[in-house]
Order: C-alpha cells, then sequence, then structure tokens
C-alpha cells in the first residue's frame, strides 16, 4: 500500500492558504480520531497476541484502518481539485488530480479529472458542455453496441465532470438496471450448475446497484450457506485422505480451515487433537531414533518440534538436555580418537621407516657379497699352460693343469652341497631380502615361501636356512 506522500499535504497547504480560491473550507481533521488512531495503532504492541493468524487478523485490520485514513484525505483533495476545475484552473485541477493518481493509481475519478483538465487547458476554446455532448453520444454508442459496463463509465465520467446532469443520471439508472439484470441473471446460471462462489461474485455485483432488494438479499444468504457445506465437505474430504496416508501435518492444517468456518464442529475437535497426539508422538519417535544415529542436532529440532505439538515439556526438555551432553561428549570422543589414529599412522610410518632401512642394508649386503663371490669366479691363466684352467683360491697355491673349475677343492664346499653360479647366489641373495622384508611386517606366511625359494635356488644360503627355522619356532610356539 502506498502511503500519503508530503507532496499531496504541501498542495492542500498550498491551496488552503490562499482562502478566495475556494468556495468552502477543507474539513479539519480533529485529534483523536482518523490521525490520532493511527498514532494509536502504531503504540500498540503485538505481544499479547498468542495465535500467529489472530496476528495476521490485527495487521490486517491495521492495513484496512490505514486505506480508510488515506481514501478519507485523497477524497479531500480531489474535492479541492475539483473545485480548482470548476473555476477555471486547469492547471492546478490537473496537478492535484496527478498527485492523488501517484498515490492511488486506482482512483478513477482522479483519471477523469485529470483528462478533462489537460483537455480544456490544451484546447481552452472548446466548452465543457461541447465535451460533455461528445461523452454523451459515446455512452450512447456503447450503450446500443451492448457494451453496458463502458457506457456506464462514460456516463460516470460526465457525473465526475458536472454531478447534476440530470440526463446522464437518468441514463445511469436505466443502465444500473440492465447491468443488476445481467449480474442477477449469471448468479443464477452459476448457482445452477453448483458454483457458488461465482453465483456469490455476481449477485454481490447486482447487489451495488440493487440495494434494497430483499429477494437478492435471501439468494446471497442462501447461496452462501450452500458454499460452506461445499467448502466444508472439500475440506473433510481432503483432511480425511491426507490423515489415511500418514500426512498428519498436513490433515492438521485442513481440519484448522474446517474450524475457521464451522467452528465448535465436536468431530472436528476430536479429530485435530488425536492428531496433535499422532504428530507429537511422530517426532518424538524420530527424535529418538536420530538419537541412537548420533545425530544429536536432529534429535534436539524434532523434540522442540514435539513440544509445540503437545509433548510433555518437561520430559522433552530433559532429553534435549541429554542430547546435548551426549553431543559434547561425542565429539571429545571423536577429536581423541583422531588424536590416536595420527599417532598410530606416526608409527607405522616409523616402523616403514625402519623397514625400509633394513631392506637396504640387506640388499647392500647382497651386493657386496656378489662382488666376493665375482672375485672368485674362475680365470684363464694363459701364461702358465696354454690350454689349461685353473681356480684361483686366495691363500692357495695354484697347480697348472690339473685342477679345473668343474672340480672344486676339497674342504671349500661343504659336504652334501654343489658349488651354484653367482647368477642363482644373487637371485637367492634377493629373495632372501624379500623374505626379509616380509618377516619385518610380521606376514611370517609370504617371508617362509620366500626363503623357501632361496634354498632352491641356492642351497647353501645359510641365511634363508636360518630364517625358516626361526619361523617354524614360531609356529611350533603357537
Amino acid at each position: 500500500m502506498k502511503k500519503i506522500t508530503l507532496v499531496a499535504f504541501l498542495l492542500l497547504a498550498v491551496y488552503n492558504a490562499d482562502a478566495s480560491t475556494f468556495t468552502r473550507e477543507v474539513p479539519v481533521r480533529q485529534h483523536g480520531k482518523e490521525a490520532g488512531m493511527l498514532l494509536d495503532l502504531g503504540k500498540i504492541s503485538l505481544g499479547t497476541l498468542n495465535d500467529v493468524e489472530e496476528k495476521k487478523q490485527y495487521l490486517s485490520t491495521v492495513q484496512l484502518e490505514k486505506q480508510r485514513i488515506q481514501n478519507y484525505t485523497l477524497r479531500m483533495v480531489y474535492d479541492n481539485a475539483y473545485q480548482l476545475y470548476k473555476q477555471g484552473d486547469y492547471q492546478r485541477a490537473q496537478e492535484l488530480a496527478q498527485t492523488i493518481l501517484s498515490i492511488d493509481p486506482n482512483f478513477k475519478q482522479a483519471q477523469t479529472l485529470a483528462q478533462q483538465a489537460n483537455h480544456m487547458g490544451t484546447y481552452g476554446t472548446v466548452s465543457e458542455s461541447q465535451v460533455l455532448d461528445a461523452k454523451f453520444k459515446e455512452a450512447l454508442a456503447l450503450y446500443d453496441s451492448g457494451r453496458l459496463v463502458e457506457a456506464n463509465d462514460k456516463l460516470n465520467e460526465i457525473l465526475v465532470i458536472q454531478p447534476g446532469n440530470a440526463k446522464a443520471q437518468s441514463w445511469k439508472q436505466q443502465i444500473d438496471v440492465e447491468i443488476a439484470k445481467e449480474y442477477a441473471r449469471r448468479g443464477e446460471v452459476a448457482n445452477e450448475q453448483e458454483n457458488y462462489q461465482a453465483a456469490l461474485d455476481a449477485w454481490y455485483n447486482a447487489l451495488l446497484m440493487r440495494k434494497n432488494d430483499p429477494a437478492l438479499v435471501a439468494k446471497i444468504s442462501e447461496a452462501e450457506e450452500k458454499l460452506r457445506q461445499q467448502q466444508l465437505q472439500e475440506h473433510m474430504k481432503q483432511a480425511l485422505e491426507f490423515y489415511s496416508r500418514g500426512q498428519y501435518v498436513e490433515a492438521y492444517t485442513v481440519f484448522e480451515r474446517i474450524k475457521k468456518i464451522q467452528p465448535g464442529d465436536a468431530r472436528v475437535q476430536k479429530y485435530m487433537s488425536q492428531l496433535k497426539n499422532e504428530i507429537a508422538g511422530g517426532y518424538y519417535t524420530a527424535g529418538c531414533q536420530a538419537y541412537s544415529a548420533y545425530h544429536f542436532d536432529q534429535a534436539i529440532a524434532y523434540w522442540n518440534n514435539a513440544k509445540k505439538w503437545g509433548a510433555d515439556t518437561a520430559a522433552m526438555d530433559n532429553m534435549i538436555k541429554q542430547a546435548r551432553n551426549a553431543k559434547e561428549r561425542y565429539l571429545r570422543n571423536q577429536e581423541l580418537r583422531a588424536k590416536q589414529e595420527a599417532l598410530q599412522a606416526q608409527q607405522a610410518q616409523a616402523l616403514a621407516e625402519q623397514a625400509a632401512q633394513k631392506a637396504k642394508e640387506a640388499t647392500e649386503e647382497a651386493q657386496r657379497k656378489a662382488e666376493e663371490i665375482d672375485l672368485k669366479e674362475t680365470i684363464m691363466v694363459d701364461d702358465l699352460v696354454p690350454g689349461t684352467t685353473t681356480t684361483v683360491i686366495p691363500g692357495a697355491a695354484t697347480i697348472p693343469g690339473t685342477i679345473t673349475a668343474e672340480q672344486p677343492l676339497p674342504g671349500l664346499i661343504p659336504a652334501g652341497m654343489t658349488q651354484v653360479s653367482a647368477e642363482a647366489h644373487a637371485a637367492s641373495q634377493a629373495k632372501y631380502i624379500q623374505g626379509l622384508d616380509a618377516y619385518n611386517q610380521d606376514d611370517f606366511e609370504r617371508a617362509r615361501q620366500a626363503w623357501i625359494v632361496a634354498k632352491q635356488l641356492d642351497p647353501g644360503n645359510m641365511d634363508a636356512e636360518l630364517g625358516l627355522r626361526k619361523i617354524e619356532e614360531r609356529m611350533m610356539v603357537k
């Protein structure tokens, strides 16, 4: 809703200041009436209204009162504009009418006055009677073509410019009667079709023109009762459908509408009481489920809703308190668990680094042993006995032409074991290192398999044999 602007009041002050401009004074609102009422409404607190719907109705009443005060003020401004028009001050009349329209664009009389003042100001040589005659001819043309409402509007424009025009008044009364008959006919058709709302709309429009028609008033009263019963049946059907589907909140909302249409219905009150218990119980159960799933905020929200629907306040408050305490404990435990997991991750990282270091050392040891074996390989000694080979053993004498690489020296290789190539020895050592890494990770089965392969590649791999013994000992202990 638009508020009355300061411009309108300034214009009123200007026009009221010149006493010779008007034939009568503008009524002055006394303290304690419209203005006083508006101020008093602004001071009233809504804190005492408990129901949301009551607050809405109260605010609606305040808005209606403000609208009434605005309409009263605009009517005074319009009267002043009309006086200016009658005195020939078309420019000021138009300005004031435009000011009214800036506040209320639907003020039809101000629209007509602004158009007429503009026309008279622009074409000053055209008399008012000529303008009225043109509008009257236009109204009759509209009437002859069956456009009764538009013809009536055109006659209203004539009466705005010249309220005492008897000819326009007579035609307007005749057209009003015909429009009222048409509205009454439409109402009858809608009523027969059981479209009671459309019937009421038509009959109320007819009643605006036939204010003292008791038969029409009786029809309206009957249609309102039928519409009320029709709405009750539709709402009751909808509410019971919601109820049967378990949509209790929606059902309760519809029953509230039914209660406004027909207050005091015992059956409706019983349904509403049952629904409140069902809804409160549903929120309570949902809160318990959320609590069990550690959704504490959701549980608190459900239990608060349960209170709104009539659940025991003390019990719900106690459960809400428990949920808040449980939430704090849960968060503390989560924080402690996160710290423990971080510590375990650090320890695992340290163990992994140790295992990697051991694996690196084992690899280096294997490489060192492989290099030692390379030094013991058979070499050709061409400068001793041509065409013969010999095995060079540190600290042992070399007898050319008598001992070959295929004939190991007695006492250097353990009994029951055969000599392997350098490649097989290196592969056996690599498998031993894999087994050692698995053993350090407590994966004893993988370590055992690796050491078995190491022994197969090099039966003389004593490290692998020692590892297999350790695994067997552990298995015997278990």
